[in-house]
């Protein structure tokens, strides 16, 4: 009889944990469904939220908010006259960014993969290379403060794989709030045993507090890395400049910033940003820049 009772009570805790951990999943799907309507974030960026980061976010009460989902073309036209030299030198590369919409980033990027087709084209020691970025820039003001947030994701693999800056300025009746920021670098990797696909996150970044906003440097992942959806975020808290609450009719900006480091040997440059929100970087003509704009008017 015992040995009876002890099965049965074994079956029960084997049946209850897969159930718990879907239970575990759905409230998990139904505080970010709850987050992209509140905030007014993509599903991509909801999902991408430490369970931290979402948890604070639930623990407010939005009041207003302005979000920008937008997508950028990087063409690249490297000048190298010996291209098997050119990771031992030091490039001379020109940038174009053009912003375009949802539908041509993906259609584009489809049409080279089903082609497999390499996006380079080599001629007259010119290579000329595609990059897609997105660009997902939220404000979001409570009552007495509010939450700013900026996230990048290459839609293929970035061509360079150095050193990068992710920030968020400010427009001058906006400060941020120190010890508040988070910043989250994930990609997929392919694990071969099991092949499948795997999250992976690294966070190591330097963040830094500045009066205009915050800024974060880190590396991108290594190409010896079997990996693709390369994406992150930075996020803070904010508060109004001049006093302890927002002002109703006046206008408030968030500018988000992506600058693309297209140097063969990595720099860490020197960042800033002043009251105002524009970002200054020391080698400011070795980075392709991107950048977003949101805006709301408190009422």
């Amino acid at each position: 009889m015992v040995k009876g009772k002890r099965l049965i009570v074994s079956l029960c805790l084997f049946l209850c944990v897969p159930t718990q951990i879907f239970a575990e999943e759905d409230s998990r799907s139904e505080k970010e469904r709850h987050i992209v309507q509140s905030y007014g974030i993509s599903s991509e960026f909801a999902s991408d939220l430490t369970d931290n980061d979402l948890e604070k976010l639930l623990a407010k009460e939005p009041r207003m908010k302005s979000n920008k989902d937008e997508y950028f073309k990087l063409v690249h036209l490297i000048n190298d006259d010996n291209q098997k030299m050119r990771s031992f030198s030091e490039d001379s590369t020109n940038t174009v960014v053009t912003k375009v919409t949802r539908e041509e980033a993906l259609n584009e990027i489809a049409k080279e993969m089903q082609s497999e087709i390499s996006t380079q084209s080599v001629g007259d020691s010119k290579t000329t290379t595609t990059s897609w970025l997105r660009l997902e820039t939220n404000m979001t003001y409570y009552n007495t403060n509010g939450q700013v947030s900026v996230r990048f994701q290459w839609l293929k693999n970035a061509y360079y794989n150095k050193e990068d800056i992710l920030a968020i300025g400010l427009s001058n009746n906006v400060a941020p709030l120190n010890n508040t920021a988070s910043f989250v670098h994930k990609t997929d990797t392919y694990n071969p045993l099991n092949m499948d696909w795997r999250e992976y996150t690294e966070n190591n970044a330097t963040l830094r507090y500045h009066p205009g906003g915050v800024t974060a440097q880190f590396n991108l992942f290594s190409p010896a890395m079997n990996y693709r959806d390369e994406r992150g975020y930075l996020s803070f808290t904010v508060k109004p400049r001049e006093s302890g609450k927002w002002t109703l009719n006046s206008f408030y900006d968030t500018l988000g910033y992506y600058r693309h480091q297209e140097k063969v040997f990595s720099i860490s440059p020197s960042v800033s940003i002043p009251i105002g929100g524009s970002l200054s970087l020391n080698q400011q003509d070795k980075f392709s820049e991107v950048d977003s704009f949101a805006q709301l008017q408190y009422k």
